[in-house]
């Protein structure tokens, strides 16, 4: 291996690093503070949002009631699940308010709560689709 000069090495790192022009600023624009029109975030909704997303489980229940209300019964046979693991995972979505439920009888029924989750199952879907 032969040892290369300076002079046939090209620019000296800090030459090219001042050389170089970084344009696009928007990811900066979008920071508290520094005059962007865009709304800030609500960085705890956002979270409890996408951790209620995070549990494959959870995420298979939405998918599910994007059809429509949907009994826990139907639900549990649908995902090839025990009845109380679904009931558990329905009891999360609805504390963190994607699904909402009824009773009929002895029946429960759930039905997606939120148009936030609505608008969001598509996006996933898109991008994670077999």
């Amino acid at each position: 291996m032969s040892v290369s000069s300076e002079s046939d090495s090209g620019p000296a790192p800090r030459q090219l690093a001042e050389e170089m022009s970084y344009e696009d600023n928007s990811a900066l624009d979008a920071l508290p503070g520094n005059g962007s029109t865009a709304a800030p975030v609500n960085v705890e909704e956002a979270t409890l949002f996408l951790r209620a997303l995070s549990n494959e489980n959870r995420l298979a229940l939405l998918t599910l009631l994007q059809s429509g209300e949907q009994t826990v019964t139907t639900l549990a046979e649908k995902l090839d699940m025990r009845q109380p693991a679904v009931s558990q995972q329905l009891g999360r979505l609805r504390e963190a308010h994607l699904v909402e439920f009824r009773r009929e009888g002895k029946t429960v029924f759930y039905r997606l709560a939120s148009d936030r989750v609505r608008e969001f199952l598509p996006l996933i879907q898109a991008h994670f689709t077999l």
